[in-house]
């Protein structure tokens, strides 16, 4: 094992110690820690980004409701092994502009192991535990989704509309009619209409195929 892999696995394991307590299981595929919810799953991600002597690493969160990802994959180009692991929402903790660079650690050296890890662990009850709370319900998303058709930290450029527009639609939104045009026009500008398509298809799906058992 080279003492980079060293390093990583150190980390991962101390901090899977530390989530146990609060129903976070260690998930090797993708570095991250997962939650099992009423509607999907909550998601802690640690990306290690490769530095010249080691490891930058940069914690996520990620929230997945099932009923929304199975509906957006039902017109989605992802191949099937991928589905279950698509985010509904997500961003980098730094990416919440609440801890600056305090959100980001380099990891050059064994003995930085354990306060890498504390330093993750607590991340995770100061930024990651509300940010859970905060966005555990179809209605809340929804609206931090949606209440901007231009901001997209919350979900990345491409999906912002088709996850929107999802939402809109199990809530049975009063504007889903003016989402679905704000998104089209959205689309239609956006990587140079590029997702259009697949926009496209899923207003259809909704269309044809909504049924009242969507409902939260």
């Amino acid at each position: 094992m080279t003492k980079r892999s060293f390093l990583k696995q150190q980390v991962l394991m101390s901090l899977n110690e530390k989530l146990k307590v609060y129903g976070f299981k260690f998930k090797k595929f993708g570095d991250s820690f997962l939650q099992d919810t009423e509607l999907g799953w909550n998601m802690l991600s640690i990306v290690f980004l490769t530095s010249s002597t080691g490891w930058n690493i940069r914690p996520g969160l990620l929230i997945r409701f099932n009923l929304v990802e199975n509906l957006f994959h039902q017109i989605s180009s992802f191949e099937e092994k991928y589905q279950k692991g698509t985010p509904t929402l997500g961003t980098s903790i730094e990416g919440l502009n609440i801890n600056g660079p305090a959100s980001r650690f380099e990891l050059t050296e064994e003995t930085q192991i354990d306060m890498v890890a504390d330093k993750l662990f607590e991340l995770f009850k100061s930024v990651g535990i509300p940010f859970f709370d905060q966005y555990k319900d179809f209605h809340t998303v929804e609206r931090a989704i949606n209440q901007d058709t231009n901001e997209t930290h919350l979900t990345g450029p491409i999906f912002k509309g088709t996850k929107g527009l999802i939402l809109a639609k199990i809530l049975d939104h009063k504007d889903f009619k003016t989402l679905e045009e704000k998104y089209l026009y959205y689309y239609k500008n956006f990587s140079n209409g590029f997702y259009l398509s697949e926009y496209i298809r899923l207003t259809e799906l909704l269309r044809d195929n909504y049924q009242d058992s969507w409902k939260e």
